[in-house]
């Protein structure tokens, strides 16, 4: 299905085949160089190119794909490190976002779909949410706040990615913009569990579990269209004061609501993690 990921185009040499909807090849050019890459090239070599990045076209030798893709085929088959993105997956870099590398001459969708055989999500990335504040210029943001909410939503997503791994699950991130859910796991029961983190304070509890309902219910509608079953899971750093009001809530759109830091009161089979931990429970676990 793939040959993993592709995480960045830093210090990589960069092939475009096909067309790309509202870009031409020097643009494309320019905002892989943006991206760190080392060189954009017209053809692909052997000894040096390390994506292809496959677009669209109604005039490829092979119907659905071209010469460049059927050389990355052939390349992969003698061992070479190269990989085959599409355009989706290279504008999700721009994001920030991992491109699934996809084996050549399968469909584009075929990472995102799962009645084509696709994924959830990629590797997990620990402290994903603690990068460098960014406004937007027009609105203040008190930035000790925002810095002190950023860290408890890391703090927070990454203790239960570690819980999700104690027991011999895979946590997982997002490789889609249009899916961006803070953390995703496949369960035992076959359903894919999705989590939205949120960090409370007394001041903003209303806001933020409003805001996590409605992002993780439209999450899971997303992945149900792309074929997955789903569990769905608001996560907050710390029991809300108003708790009586927002769990009976959640459950009523079947989202279960979850409490930091240390998720002692909801089950492991309620994450549906229905089997001891492989390893003891890191320090903070109940």
């Amino acid at each position: 299905m793939t040959s993993g990921w592709v995480y960045d185009l830093r210090d990589k040499e960069v092939v475009f085949t096909g067309n790309f909807d509202g870009y031409v090849k020097a643009d494309l050019a320019k905002i892989a160089r943006k991206l760190g890459a080392r060189n954009i090239s017209g053809w692909i070599r052997q000894s040096s190119t390390d994506v292809l990045v496959r677009g669209a076209s109604t005039a490829w030798k092979y119907g659905d794909y071209g010469d460049r893709e059927k050389q990355v085929a052939d390349m992969q088959a003698y061992g070479h490190r190269i990989q085959l993105i599409d355009e989706k997956g290279f504008h999700g870099l721009r994001s920030g976002f991992p491109a699934p590398a996809l084996k050549p001459h399968s469909p584009n969708t075929l990472m995102r779909a799962a009645a084509e055989g696709g994924v959830v999500g990629a590797p997990y990335r620990a402290g994903a949410s603690a990068g460098p504040l960014q406004g937007d210029g027009e609105h203040y943001r008190d930035p000790d706040i925002m810095e002190r909410g950023l860290k408890a939503h890391s703090a927070t997503q990454d203790k239960l990615a570690e819980l999700i791994g104690l027991h011999g699950f895979t946590p997982l991130s997002p490789f889609d913009k249009t899916c961006n859910f803070d953390l995703a796991w496949e369960r035992e029961d076959g359903t894919v569990g999705v989590a939205e983190v949120k960090s409370i304070t007394e001041g903003n509890e209303a806001f933020q579990v409003r805001h996590g309902l409605g992002q993780v219910l439209d999450y899971g509608h997303r992945l149900k269209h792309r074929g997955f079953r789903t569990k769905l899971f608001l996560v907050l750093e710390t029991k809300p004061r108003d708790a009586a009001h927002w769990k009976p809530l959640c459950a009523g759109h079947d989202v279960t609501l979850v409490f930091g830091p240390h998720f002692g009161g909801i089950p492991d089979s309620e994450l549906g993690l229905g089997m001891p931990p492989r390893l003891l429970r890191a320090p903070g676990f109940c």
